[in-house]
Formats: structure tokens, sequence, C-alpha cells
């Protein structure tokens, strides 16, 4: 306690002042999303739940996902937004979600029919981005959905498991060693 008071007071002795945000900063309706501020008005005009963003096409759910804002994305869904929509490179929502190790997101999407076998322009699918990031809730989310192809191989010729091998993600690698095990036996 006395340090902080001791570094307050050497701050003022040096003339440092308080650094103050400005309030008046507006963001885009996608930044909204990616903040996870968005309110039943922004949401009148339906075409804005698909409307892409200028620099990687990602869509309001997109942000959502990527920043794993569950209700603004659960939002968005039920305003129409679209879970297979793809952005440039062709990453989806899901994918975002995925490398995110948003796993209460993940399963949003794949209860809504996401894709969980759609690739991006290297061939990585879902999966791969979890197994990558280490994210065994979102690896499990994947698998448990039923229809992952956990031998798919991206560009590279690598399966979500080597990637989580090649990585150290002992915890994914766990969980897809488990899902085969299951399928297996």
């Amino acid at each position: 306690m006395d340090l902080k008071a001791t570094t307050v007071l050497t701050n003022l002795q040096r003339g440092n002042i308080e650094a103050k945000i400005s309030t008046s900063i507006t963001l885009s309706f996608h930044e909204k999303c990616g903040q996870g501020e968005i309110e039943d008005e922004d949401l009148k005009l339906a075409e804005v739940v698909n409307q892409p963003d200028e620099d990687n096409h990602f869509t309001p759910l997109h942000w959502a996902c990527h920043y794993g804002q569950h209700k603004t994305a659960e939002k968005l869904i039920k305003h129409g937004a679209n879970p297979n929509i793809l952005a440039k490179n062709f990453i989806s929502p899901l994918h975002l979600a995925a490398a995110g190790g948003h796993h209460d997101v993940v399963r949003l999407l794949i209860t809504h029919n996401a894709k969980v076998n759609q690739l991006d322009i290297d061939g990585n699918s879902p999966l791969h981005f979890a197994a990558f990031g280490n994210f065994p809730h979102s690896t499990n989310e994947i698998l448990q959905s039923g229809h992952a192809n956990v031998l798919q191989t991206n560009g590279d010729g690598k399966s979500a498991y080597h990637l989580a091998i090649e990585n150290k993600a002992h915890l994914a690698q766990a969980v897809i060693e488990n899902f085969i095990s299951g399928v297996i036996s």
C-alpha cells in the first residue's frame, strides 16, 4: 500500500497528469459488435447484420465471434446474421471463434448450423484453428458436433492433430486423442 502512495506522489511531483479518454469516440456498428455494445435499435435494419467491413470483409458476426461476444453473436443470429458467411480468405465466424478459444460462441454457431469443415484459403478448418491455439473446449465442441472431419488436412498436408503436436498444444492434442480413441473403440 505504501508503495502505491509513494508512486502516486512521485508521479505528481514529476508533473505527470492522469490521462483522460475522450468519451466522444464513435464506434462503427462492426466495432460495437466486437465490443459487445449493440442495442436492439442498432439491429432494426436487417441488412446491417450481414454487411461486410471494408478491410477483411468481416461481418458484424465475424467481429462478435472474434472477440468472444456470445450475447452479441446470439442477437445477430436472431436478427438474421448468416453463421456461414465467408470473409476474405474464406474465414467464417466459426474459424474466428475457434481461433480465440471462445467455446461458448463455437457451440452457439454449431447449434445454428455453422459448417464445421469449412476451409479457409490455406485449407484450415475451425478444428485446425482450435487445435493450433490449444483450446481444448473449442476443440471438443467442434468434435462433438458429429460432423467434424478429424482427418482433414490443410494446404501443408497437416491435420489438426498434427498441428497440436507440432505446437505443443497438449490439451487440444489430448482432446483429439480421446475423440479418436472413442471412435475406434
